[in-house]
């Protein structure tokens, strides 16, 4: 672990991270958003039914997360947001 000068510097290294952590989620929810609307095989219906599903899938893994006391409990699981995890 690095040293820290103080209170701040360990302030501000746990707000990088859970800035970090928050990129991140932004990333993979809107990267799926956007491979909905660009798909040229949707139709325009077919591609807003798509973008809700995800909003829906969202907001389950958050009610989830909720549930199970908060999203460190579902990092540690490992099935939250992060890229590469293949929804539910």
């Amino acid at each position: 672990m690095a040293s820290f000068d103080g209170k701040g510097a360990f302030v501000a290294l746990v707000a990088e991270e859970i800035a970090s952590g928050i990129n991140c989620a932004l990333r993979y929810w809107l990267g799926r958003i956007e491979l909905e609307v660009i798909d040229r095989s949707l139709t325009p219906h077919e591609r807003l039914q798509a973008i809700e599903q995800i909003l829906a899938e969202y907001k389950m893994r958050e009610l989830d997360s909720i549930v199970d006391n908060g999203p460190a409990a579902d990092s540690r699981r490992g099935d939250w947001w992060w890229p590469g995890n293949k929804p539910s």
